[in-house]
């Protein structure tokens, strides 16, 4: 009799949370992102950033955060001919290298639509500024700085956990690529 009892207090239990929501989107909320993405056109360069946000109300967060983005790109070196006769005749050799940046950014983010529940839908507007390492062909650091413009699609999976789909625009006038069309994906989890 009380194993019955405790598994139908056990039931209701897990049944009662099944439709909790969290606090999502509510005032001073903090939360930790993951996410992996790469360019959306041209070729593939890897995209990592981990960020931290803090919503301001329901309506919009601010989020800073680390990222390192791949950057596939080419270069002419002329590079020694080594069948020749002339040992210091070089012919030119088009060689594929990937620009590496490391940055932070940061923005302000507006929910478009939501469903109140577990989808959000949403704007950010922010910067970035850090560094690019390039080989061409010798090694090189530049410093980037720059505007961002995304929009993201938050779905929770469950009450402090959310699914994350991003594409973003990066324009850096002083990058060996100027504009950056990202899309990512990650997870969302809210510290509370």
């Amino acid at each position: 009799m009380e194993h019955i009892r405790l598994t139908a207090i056990s039931l209701s239990l897990l049944l009662c949370t099944v439709s909790a929501f969290a606090q999502r989107h509510y005032e001073n909320i903090p939360a930790l992102e993951l996410n992996y993405g790469t360019n959306l056109f041209g070729n593939a360069g890897n995209y990592y950033n981990l960020s931290f946000s803090r919503y301001i109300n329901r309506t919009s967060y601010w989020k800073a955060g680390f990222s390192y983005f791949e950057k596939p790109y080419e270069y002419t070196a002329n590079l020694p001919q080594v069948s020749t006769l002339n040992p210091e005749e070089t012919i030119p050799e088009t060689i594929h290298d990937k620009g590496k940046d490391f940055f932070v950014d940061g923005g302000y983010y507006r929910t478009l639509a939501c469903n109140l529940k577990s989808v959000y839908w949403g704007i950010g507007l922010g910067g970035f500024i850090g560094t690019e390492y390039v080989r061409h062909p010798d090694k090189e650091y530049n410093f980037i700085i720059g505007p961002k413009l995304e929009t993201e699609l938050e779905v929770f999976i469950l009450p402090r956990t959310a699914l994350l789909a991003r594409i973003q625009q990066h324009w850096n006038p002083l990058s060996i690529d100027k504009w950056n069309t990202v899309w990512n994906v990650g997870i969302k989890i809210l510290l509370y």
